[in-house]
């Protein structure tokens, strides 16, 4: 199993994710409709951040050596129903595919439910992002609707979602209930 771990993010990690978020094939797969440009602009968004943890809360990941190879956080929280939206970025991309990202999503709904005590995590996913659709179902999110193309991102956006029952079912091992029957639009 791959070992990771998750520390709050600092004002000091920007350079690196300005790094992270800069190189094309990395933003290729982020939701971000424009990345920082500046060193100026991820300080900016590392302290809102800080300065928000009632709504928000971001981590950087770290693998068995102690190396930051990317980051993931909750934003959006809302403490009174009990909802997260979900995000991640494995930066190194020499790392993509080795279960760090599964690693990390697993750490991050521990807290969630966990630490923060949510209800349930939703996120939002490109599906050409075939490898994060796979970590996110490996973590234990389902698929909770669809939704078409989007102008903003010019691409097809899946929504999935874990609740907290269902998180903690996959923790002690058992296999929770699902609704399967499928939602079809009008």
């Amino acid at each position: 199993m791959t070992r990771i771990k998750l520390r709050p993010i600092r004002i000091d990690d920007a350079e690196r994710c300005l790094r992270w978020v800069s190189d094309p094939t990395v933003h290729a797969f982020l939701g971000l409709l424009e990345p920082a440009r500046t060193l100026e602009q991820e300080r900016s968004w590392i302290a809102n951040i800080l300065t928000d943890k009632e709504h928000q809360s971001a981590f950087v990941i770290e693998n068995e050596a102690g190396d930051p190879i990317g980051t993931c956080g909750l934003r959006g929280i809302n403490r009174e129903f009990g909802t997260a939206l979900f995000g991640i970025m494995i930066g190194e991309t020499g790392l993509w595919g080795q279960g760090y990202g599964t690693a990390a999503t697993e750490a991050l709904l521990d807290y969630a439910f966990g630490e923060l005590g949510l209800d349930e995590v939703r996120l939002s996913c490109h599906r050409e992002n075939r490898r994060a659709l796979r970590c996110y179902e490996k973590a234990g999110f389902r698929l909770s609707s669809h939704v078409p193309e989007r102008p903003q991102f010019g691409r097809e956006e899946v929504r999935m979602a874990i609740a907290r029952k269902e998180w903690l079912a996959l923790r002690s091992g058992a296999k929770p209930h699902r609704d399967t029957t499928r939602k079809t639009r009008a």
